[in-house]
């Protein structure tokens, strides 16, 4: 084809690789590499730097499933945090926003992900079975379900929910409350939306 005949190697792979990113697709990889690109070479390669040394030294913490320099991390080996009260994120991001708050106490636990059935993801291919081990090892008194405010979420929240109560029937489980809106995402919350629907949580 003509195109491929004008159209960089490097360009092809670099998109084609980005591609594989969840959320990111043809459209929004393309976006990327072209701002990207705009930008002058030095920030360029301290960007590349940056993304060399992220994949050399961020890991999975093993407790709670948090990205982390460190296993485990600095939120699960603070000896601080009251480790009876499990929250319960889909993603690393959601835990460092309610982090960034400064006002919960407790520990985290990642899902990585949410049960989708058009995206083929089941409760199987979810970090669960190490929550039921952390909720019976700390004896946990509350677990927050802060899923997004979605369908996918919802559907999450409500598994759960039945999973926990069957297992630990004298448990609390409590959702967080929804000043968020239908439809959006925890990570890109506002500070006091989210920090009120932490407070408001609803025992289930």
């Amino acid at each position: 084809m003509a195109f491929e005949k004008y159209f960089p190697e490097i360009l092809r792979e670099l998109l084609k690789n980005i591609e594989k990113i969840p959320t990111y697709g043809e459209r929004g990889a393309s976006r990327l590499v072209y701002n990207f690109l705009k930008l002058p070479k030095e920030e360029r390669l301290r960007i590349a730097n940056l993304m060399m040394k992220a994949s050399e030294s961020i890991i999975t913490c093993s407790e709670c499933g948090i990205v982390s320099d460190m296993d485990p991390c600095r939120i699960c080996s603070d000896e601080g945090r009251n480790r009876r009260y499990i929250c319960v994120v889909e993603e690393s991001s959601d835990a460092y926003a309610i982090e960034k708050l400064e006002r919960y106490k407790g520990v985290y636990h990642v899902l990585w992900g949410r049960i989708s059935p058009l995206e083929g993801i089941s409760p199987e291919d979810l970090n669960i079975p190490k929550l039921l081990e952390r909720v019976e090892k700390n004896q946990a008194k509350e677990v927050i379900l802060a899923t997004n405010p979605n369908v996918e979420g919802e559907a999450t929240a409500n598994y759960l929910y039945k999973l926990l109560k069957r297992k630990f029937p004298n448990l609390t489980i409590s959702r967080v409350s929804f000043g968020l809106s239908f439809g959006g995402f925890i990570e890109f919350t506002d500070s006091l939306s989210l920090e009120k629907s932490i407070e408001n949580r609803k025992k289930l």
